[in-house]
């Protein structure tokens, strides 16, 4: 019989698993399963927790062991999956957690999980079972969708966004795979624009030694129009989206299409590049968006910027987010992207208090 008690957190000592335990032990959520191949890393996370605090437990799971994620998921009332490469993954969480009539939160996930998770009717299994799903809990996807959103409400007249994400940061051996295999048709199209409708293929061109509010240095900008791109143009009837994905520094860029040109997966020279840029650039990471109302020339008619440390803990911020809010109920149930259950005006009032990032509209 399922313990309906447990919170798990799959990868949860990990850079943005432990941002989530982190906050659902500071909001009083209990008892917290902090899962992963390696329980003393778990019990040195639960160690550092404020003391007095809820229960967190120390929990082994390894996900290429059918069994061991199979006794976890028994007792789980939800988890939350920060477990990656998250394209590597993809639903083997979610096919637990449904299985023991858990709810389920990837802070990654995105299209290949979402389309595997629709496959065979299986989000009606959820739908029925009374049970969420939900998927691109992240900084990107996620609140790169929710924040745009949230100025185009403010700004309804809008028909034109630009988006800019990235910076410089370092990556995890997980992180790094997710790079690595997000290219393809079911994360997106290098070079394109959203116009009139569609997708418009080799619209754009690189965008070298910008200057942008949300970066402290000057930086590229590459233009990557991605899925999630595509269903912010589609829920807010944007007529044109340019969106481009920023590097700080030059070394990452340069081992990423390299790896891409040899089709490699090996993620240790991702990471050797992206700590090299850290180390001559320090680490920052940003996310820009202008709108342009029509008739609209020169200046954006409204802004939003977000200055982080890194992206990780903004993804721990959603992740976390979006697990409250399906504990408190306030989620159909159904398999969605974050970014389609959440109020993005909520979340942006809530992320500029939870102090992960700095926010700046205009």
């Amino acid at each position: 019989m399922r313990h309906t008690a447990a919170i798990g957190v799959i990868g949860g000592y990990g850079a943005v698993g432990s941002a989530v335990v982190r906050r659902l032990h500071r909001a009083g959520v209990h008892p917290l399963l902090v899962a992963g191949r390696d329980p003393a890393r778990a019990k040195a996370l639960i160690a550092g927790l404020p003391a007095g605090g809820p229960e967190a437990v120390a929990a082994a799971v390894d996900l290429t062991d059918p069994g061991s994620l199979d006794r976890f998921a028994a007792g789980c009332r939800l988890i939350v999956n920060c477990a990656g490469p998250s394209y590597r993954v993809l639903d083997t969480v979610a096919r637990a957690a449904r299985q023991h009539g858990a709810d389920y939160i990837d802070a990654a996930g995105d299209d290949p999980v979402n389309h595997l998770l629709h496959a065979d009717a299986g989000a009606a299994h959820w739908a029925d079972a009374g049970h969420v799903a939900v998927l691109s809990a992240g900084a990107l996807p996620g609140l790169s969708s929710l924040l745009p959103r949230a100025l185009a409400a403010r700004t309804p007249d809008a028909v034109a966004l630009d988006a800019y994400v990235g910076g410089v940061a370092p990556l995890t051996p997980a992180a790094a795979g997710d790079v690595l295999l997000a290219r393809g048709p079911e994360h997106g199209t290098p070079a394109a624009a959203w116009q009139d409708g569609d997708v418009r293929e080799r619209a754009l061109g690189p965008r070298r030694e910008m200057r942008l509010d949300a970066f402290p240095a000057p930086v590229d900008a590459f233009p990557f129009l991605s899925t999630e791109a595509v269903r912010l143009a589609r829920a807010t009837g944007l007529g044109e989206v340019r969106w481009y994905t920023v590097f700080g520094g030059g070394r990452l860029a340069e081992e990423l299409a390299m790896a891409w040109a040899l089709d490699s997966t090996e993620t240790a020279p991702l990471v050797a590049a992206a700590d090299e840029d850290v180390r001559r650039h320090g680490a920052w990471y940003g996310q820009e968006f202008h709108l342009w109302t029509a008739g609209a020339k020169g200046a954006p008619a409204a802004t939003l910027v977000l200055r982080a440390p890194d992206s990780y803990e903004l993804s721990g911020f959603l992740a976390a987010t979006v697990a409250l809010r399906a504990l408190h109920g306030a989620i159909a149930p159904g398999v969605h992207f974050a970014a389609d259950v959440l109020d993005p005006a909520r979340v942006l009032a809530d992320l500029a208090a939870d102090g992960a990032a700095e926010l700046t509209t205009r």
